[in-house]
């Protein structure tokens, strides 16, 4: 696994181009400890299993790479709105165990293109949640979405690959 090259600002972006099913997840399971192993000296990323690759949406060209490869995945994503990152977990662990199977595995039953978000909360504590992408036609719906899953923050990518961290409460 790596972390994605700068886009091509020339090469055409086909929502859909790449929809391709979930992976399962103990074909992914080796991949997932890797990338945690390898890269949780970062503040958080975003693990995409179907590419391999590693997203730091602090850096814009890999919010725009993450934002590419989620508008390629999904026929139904719009390349104009915001993609919103979703943990459907609470797992206040960094292990690929039966919680984060669980989470995973809810997720592709809807999606394609389940992720895994690892972040560290104000007192350096790592956390490794499943991750749904999600399109809505407002800011509002999003964070409904989050309140749902119980959770506090929520991830907006824009077409750009600028961020932003929704507070849900």
């Amino acid at each position: 696994m790596s972390r994605p090259q700068k886009p091509d600002p020339d090469e055409p972006v086909v929502p859909g181009s790449n929809h391709t099913p979930a992976l399962a997840f103990v074909a992914i399971l080796d991949m997932v400890r890797a990338a945690v192993k390898a890269w949780m000296s970062l503040k958080g990323f975003t693990y995409s299993p179907k590419s391999g690759l590693v997203f730091d949406v602090d850096y814009l060209h890999e919010g725009l790479a993450l934002f590419i490869e989620l508008i390629r995945g999904n026929r139904d994503f719009r390349m104009e709105l915001p993609i919103y990152l979703v943990a459907i977990t609470h797992h206040a662990s960094t292990e690929a165990d039966d919680v984060l199977k669980r989470g995973y595995e809810t997720i592709s039953r809807s999606s394609n293109q389940p992720l895994f978000g690892y972040w560290k909360d104000p007192a350096g504590r790592p956390y490794l949640d499943a991750v749904v992408p999600l399109q809505f036609i407002s800011k509002e719906d999003a964070i409904g979405a989050g309140k749902r899953y119980g959770q506090r923050f929520i991830l907006a990518i824009w077409p750009d690959g600028s961020y932003e961290h929704l507070k849900t409460d």
